[in-house]
This record gives C-alpha cells, structure tokens and sequence, in this order.
C-alpha cells in the first residue's frame, strides 16, 4: 500500500509519516506538497517527497499509482483553500481521499459535493480528525443502543500541558456563531457563550465549557434521525485562559472589528499563553472528549454516554491513519463523500482504534 501524505511538514503531518512508517502494511509513503521537510530519514526505502505545486493539476500528478490520500493540511480561512484543492484532485484521480480538517465551514464545502456522488468514482472523509471524526463515530455508537434519539451533547477539553493542544484551536471554536439545535431547530448562537461543568473521565475530572462551533451537527441529524436538541462544547484548563478567550470571542463579533480580528486574536493568544503559567501546575495533561446521547429505550428514557481520554497528538492522528488504511482497504461503507460516521462502522473502527492505544470507553452514568 502506497500512501501520499499532504502538510507533512507540520507536526501533526509529521506524527501521521510515523505512525504510517510502523504498520507493515504500507511500503510507501509519498510526501506531497511544494515544501516538504526532510522525513525521508525516518525509512529512506519508503518515503520519497513529490515537491509539486498546490495545484489540482500538480496534486493530480502525485497522486498517480497511489492507494490512498491523507491530508493533515492546515483549515479555515487561508488554510481552505490548500484543503479543497486537494480534494478536487482527490475527486478528479478518484483516490480514496481523508483529511484531518476540522473547520466546519471547510467540511461542508467538501460535503456540498454529496450530491454528485454518482460521478465520483472514489470515496472522500472529511473530518477525520477526534472531533468531528471520533466525536461522530461515538454518538452514532452510543444512538444505536437506543430506539429513538432525542439530544446530542458533545464536549472537549484540552490542556495546557498537553503538546500539540495549542490556544488557537480554542479561539478558533470560540470565534463567531455556533450552530446549535434547539426545539428541533436549526439556530445559532454566540459561540463561546453559556458556559457550564462537564465532567471527563479521570485523571481530567470536571472542566468548564462553552458552546464551541463544530461540524457534528452538519451530518449527524442525517445518521440519528431528527433531535430536539444538539450542541458542542468546548474547554481548556486554565481560568485565565478561558477569560481571554471569551474576551477574544467578544472582539471578533464588535462591530467594525472584522479588519482587526486576526491582530487581537493574535494578541490574546499570546497573552493567554503567559497567562497559563499559574495554572499550568494545576493542568491533568491530557485531552478527553464526551458524547452524551440522550433518547428512549423499550419505552423508557436513557442516555447513553461515551468517553476518551489521551493526549491530543494521538487523538488526532490516530483516526486519520485507521481511516486511511480502511479506506484503501475497501472498508468504506458509503461512496462518494461520506461523513465519518456513514463511512465507517463504529465498533471495527474503534476496536482498530483501540489496537494502537487510543481506546474509547461506554461510561456508567
């Protein structure tokens, strides 16, 4: 199996190369992009860089003979446009494409090609990152223990001390409007705003959250049927950090602020880094993620609720390499462009997941 691998150079581009470089089943990694750093080193016979243009014409050509696709390409904003050129040369070669992107209005950019699903002759995942790929994958797990579904409750945490568990990541989810469910409805609301207590599984414990924006809610009404109620949180340890970003999330929506946002934000991640110092001491070091699927059952009212615990590197490479292998495998349950919870059947996903050390666990409530 050949694998091409997109954003490389990045850290979460350099985890994947590894985690690829340890499953006998791939013999060749090809790294694909303009710049690439030098990770021929980590297995000169089975990694070779194709330094092409992000164009579809040169991602096209490197994608010639291989197996399967996986993007680790930054998303949102700028880092769009990287993202969908390698997906429409994805759609015109036909490889099996998967991406780690985790902006949501990427992914439904990627989604709106759902409709041409006929003409294309592959498969693509977009999300395929812990949230919105796991977080998905464990609601439609926790829906089929029930009947009737009737509210979604995603919520994550990151922490300070865990490497790869950037501030950004939290503005980004607390910047704007996020959508929501509500009586059945499709609204939005301040992104950032109602913040309440979660509790994670241990060693994270109780942390505080806030409704953060997030792809879950663009597919999984389609996969679990209509609910009442949806939404996704988001936290991180740290007091001050969450102050900040809550005074970041205001800035981006004042009026007139739309030239300044990127400037502030900068500023307020910077400020918010120091900030954590005090706090740091006090950080668990890990990230976890909690699913709560609440409907009836034989006739009774339950909630079924899922949970994940680890560090961030392997909660969001993990399920970007257990999908590629799947999808270049065949094991793919739909065509065309899928979300990842029409994609993959969620007990073999997680049980291969487990397998690498990244396991998910069906809480006691």
């Amino acid at each position: 199996m050949r694998v091409a691998v997109l954003g490389a150079p990045s850290q979460r581009g350099r985890r994947v190369v590894r985690d690829l470089l340890e499953r006998p089943e791939v013999s060749g990694v090809v790294l694909v992009g303009p710049e690439q750093s030098n990770l021929a080193v980590l297995d000169p016979r089975r990694v070779e860089a194709a330094p092409v243009p992000l164009t579809v014409e040169g991602i096209s050509q490197a994608f010639s003979g291989l197996d399967v696709a996986l993007a680790c390409l930054e998303s949102g904003g700028e880092g769009a446009e990287p993202e969908l050129t390698a997906f429409e040369a994805a759609v015109t070669t036909g490889i099996p494409y998967v991406s780690s992107c985790e902006d949501p209005d990427t992914i439904e950019a990627m989604l709106g090609q759902r409709a041409g699903a006929n003409t294309f002759p592959g498969v693509a995942v977009p999300g395929m990152s812990w949230t919105p790929g796991l977080s998905n994958l464990l609601v439609r797990a926790a829906s089929e223990q029930l009947d009737t579904v009737e509210s979604i409750r995603i919520a994550w945490t990151v922490s300070g001390r865990d490497e790869g568990a950037d501030f950004g990541r939290l503005l980004a989810a607390w910047s704007g409007d996020a959508e929501v469910i509500e009586g059945g409805q499709r609204r939005e609301r301040p992104a950032g705003s109602r913040p309440s207590r979660c509790f994670f599984p241990q060693p994270v414990g109780w942390r505080r959250v806030s409704l953060a924006r997030g792809a879950e809610v663009l597919t999984l009404p389609e996969t679990v049927g209509d609910v009442q109620s949806m939404c996704v949180e988001a936290g991180m340890d740290g007091g001050s950090a969450a102050s900040l970003a809550r005074a970041a999330t205001r800035t981006s929506r004042a009026p007139g602020a739309a030239r300044a946002v990127r400037p502030s934000l900068g500023v307020l991640t910077r400020s918010a880094v120091a900030a954590l110092g005090p706090s740091a001491s006090r950080a668990s070091g890990w990230s976890a993620l909690r699913v709560d699927v609440a409907g009836r059952y034989a006739g009774r009212a339950r909630t079924e609720t899922y949970g994940i615990v680890d560090h961030l590197a392997n909660l969001e490479t993990a399920p970007l390499v257990v999908a590629g292998l799947l999808a270049a495998s065949g094991e793919v349950q739909a065509h065309g462009v899928a979300p990842p919870e029409s994609a993959f059947e969620p007990d073999r996903f997680l049980a291969i997941l487990a397998e690498r050390g990244v396991r998910a666990a069906r809480l006691e409530r």
